[in-house]
């Protein structure tokens, strides 16, 4: 991998976004980084501990805005912005994936760049709401989900998110199709877990626990936060840093799709029982044993998903963080945010 890479990244603001950011600058490239106007000050602020390896860019409509200057000199592009479909109507969820992911893909292309990432989910891929066959997991699997049904008066935010990534995914995939000459790799995770990247801040002076801004993570804390019956770790994870790895690596270092085929990477961790996450930490962390949920209860097995993540080791080369690693670092990180809290005279608030 060549070093000092102009990278254009969306969505750096956000809980994976700042982790490729730090990846990138680790290995010597440079970031050009999208935020809305309204973020750009704080994070000009945050993302400043790398110095100018780091710029940070206003960006309000991916949809239908026209900003060439946004790829001038840029060699690769890492898409990971997205609106949460819990914070705007599902229509509007669907303009922002689908015409924004397209939007960023055709400006990008036109100014040159040939090689893309893109950050989609497991939820593409099957789906817990009766989307498809949750249990056995492929790259060749979607998500069964119409637009009628995410457009339906009421339908389940879950429901919602699965129509984005779904509907967006395709489309880049169809525009990889039609532009042959360009690379592209998407990344399908779970949910993740895992600290958070030196340069996000989002949490200072924010203890709402349920807040956009603590994304995964507000369920990595439910474990240890017994008086939030709403949020308890999903077993199916894998660490928020093997995704901005992925992200980067198939931006900037993934063998041509000549070669491998389709690069449509699924990342996974090994599927762990509730128990057995409970058990880790009484074992590795024994002062949290008394803050435990009573909530987190094992799952029959047959709801046990079987995923074919070959294609990571394949195309990449490398594996997936022990899930162990992955729920001790994140903890550990979120006690230091409870310092940070305290400090700032806050408790964690649930609602």
């Amino acid at each position: 991998m060549a070093q000092n890479q102009l990278v254009l990244v969306t969505g750096v603001s956000g809980y994976l976004g700042s982790h490729i950011v730090d990846q990138l600058v680790k290995a010597g490239h440079r970031v050009r980084g999208t935020v809305r106007s309204s973020k750009v000050a704080a994070n000009k602020q945050a993302f400043s501990i790398y110095g100018d390896a780091v710029e940070i860019f206003a960006l309000d409509d991916l949809a239908s805005g026209v900003f060439p200057e946004a790829f001038k000199g840029v060699d690769a592009v890492i898409h990971s912005a997205a609106p949460l479909a819990t914070t705007v109507s599902a229509q509007e969820a669907i303009r922002a994936s689908v015409d924004g992911s397209l939007n960023v893909f055709r400006q990008a292309e036109k100014a040159g760049v040939r090689r893309f990432s893109y950050a989609s989910s497991m939820a593409a891929v099957s789906s817990g709401f009766g989307m498809g066959d949750y249990t056995k997991v492929t790259a060749d699997n979607w998500a069964e989900v119409t637009m009628e049904q995410v457009l339906a008066e009421g339908a389940h935010p879950g429901v919602v998110y699965v129509g984005q990534k779904v509907l967006s995914e395709r489309a880049v995939w169809e525009f990889a199709a039609e532009h042959p000459h360009i690379e592209l790799l998407t990344v399908n995770p779970p949910y993740f877990y895992g600290p958070f990247a030196p340069a996000y801040k989002a949490y200072e002076g924010n203890s709402k626990t349920s807040d956009p801004i603590f994304s995964t993570m507000v369920f990595l804390y439910g474990l240890i936060n017994a008086e939030d019956k709403a949020h308890v770790p999903n077993p199916f994870f894998v660490d928020v840093r093997d995704v901005a790895r992925a992200l980067v690596a198939g931006a900037l270092d993934s063998p041509p799709t000549s070669q491998f085929g389709k690069k449509r990477i699924l990342l996974s961790a090994e599927w762990v029982q509730p128990s057995e996450i409970l058990a880790l930490v009484r074992k590795e962390r024994p002062a949290l044993a008394g803050r435990l949920t009573d909530n987190f209860k094992d799952l029959p097995a047959e709801f046990k998903p079987v995923v074919d993540n070959a294609r990571l080791k394949e195309v990449l080369g490398f594996g997936v963080t022990p899930w162990q690693k992955t729920i001790l670092d994140g903890l550990d990180d979120l006690l230091r945010v409870e310092e940070v809290w305290k400090k700032q005279g806050l408790e964690p608030q649930n609602s």
